[in-house]
C-alpha cells in the first residue's frame, strides 16, 4: 500500500467510487495510485505538462503494477484529453490563475464534468468567483495542515448559487465553521496583507482598495470570534 501526504489523503476523500476522473498536474502519480488501492471501480487519466514529472508517475504506476488501470497523457491542462466519459477533474498544487486558465480555455470539455476537486495555492477568492461563474457551486471545503502549511481543498459541483463578496473571499463553509485552523489561516493572511499594503503604489487605487477591504474584513472576523 502506497503512503501519501495528509494533503493528498484528504484530497482522495473527495473522489467517489465509480468515478471516471482526470488528474491534471499528476506529478508523481501518488494520489492516483492511492485512489486505485482504496476506491472501487475508479478509472483514471493522469496527466502533466512536464515530461519528467509524467515519467516519474509512469515509473511509480509500473512499480505498483497499475499500468492497465491508469492512463498517462502528456498534456497542457485539458488540451490533449478527451473528456467525453470523464465526470470528475482533480487539479491540485497550482496557482488559481493557472487553474482558471485551464478551465476557461476548455469550457466545451466541461460539459459532462459534474465535479471539480481543486486545491490551489493562492488567490482563492478569484478562484471561487471564476469557477462559480461557469456553472458550478461550492459543495464542500476543507482546510488541511501538512508540513506546517495550511492548504485549502474545494469541491465544486454542477449548478448555480449566489455568493457574497465575503463568502467568496473566506469560503462559505469555512467561514460558517470557523475552525481553529481557519482562525490560524486568517491571522497569517492578515499579517501578510498588513506588511504588503504600504508597499502598494498609490496609483494602483483598485488594488489598494481591495487589499484594504481584505484587511478590514479579516480584522472583523478575528475580533468577532
Amino acid at each position: 500500500m502506497i503512503k501519501i501526504s495528509p494533503r493528498l489523503k484528504h484530497l482522495s476523500e473527495y473522489i467517489d467510487d465509480n468515478s471516471n476522473m482526470v488528474d491534471i498536474g499528476c506529478d508523481h502519480g501518488l494520489l492516483d495510485i492511492y485512489l486505485l488501492q482504496n476506491k472501487k471501480n475508479i478509472k483514471i487519466i493522469a496527466s502533466d505538462v512536464n515530461k519528467n514529472a509524467l515519467n516519474n508517475a509512469k515509473n511509480n504506476i509500473k512499480k505498483y503494477k497499475l499500468e492497465d488501470k491508469i492512463t498517462t497523457i502528456l498534456s497542457n491542462g485539458l488540451d490533449n484529453i478527451d473528456t467525453t466519459n470523464i465526470d470528475t477533474i482533480v487539479i491540485a498544487g497550482m496557482g488559481s490563475h493557472t487553474i482558471v486558465g485551464i478551465l476557461y480555455n476548455n469550457l466545451k470539455k466541461l460539459k459532462n464534468i459534474n465535479k471539480l476537486v481543486i486545491q490551489s495555492n493562492n488567490d482563492l477568492d478569484f478562484l471561487r468567483y471564476k469557477v462559480t461563474k461557469i456553472g458550478y457551486y461550492i459543495a464542500r471545503e476543507e482546510l488541511v495542515k501538512d508540513a506546517g502549511i495550511i492548504y485549502t481543498i474545494i469541491e465544486f459541483k454542477k449548478g448555480h448559487h449566489l455568493y457574497t463578496k465575503k463568502q467568496l473571499y473566506f469560503g462559505p463553509y469555512l467561514l460558517k465553521e470557523n475552525s481553529p485552523l481557519f482562525q490560524e489561516k486568517c491571522k497569517l493572511e492578515l499579517k501578510k496583507l498588513e506588511q504588503f499594503y504600504p508597499l502598494i503604489p498609490k496609483n494602483h487605487y483598485h488594488h489598494k482598495l481591495k487589499t484594504y477591504w481584505k484587511i478590514k474584513v479579516l480584522k472583523s472576523i478575528l475580533t468577532k470570534y
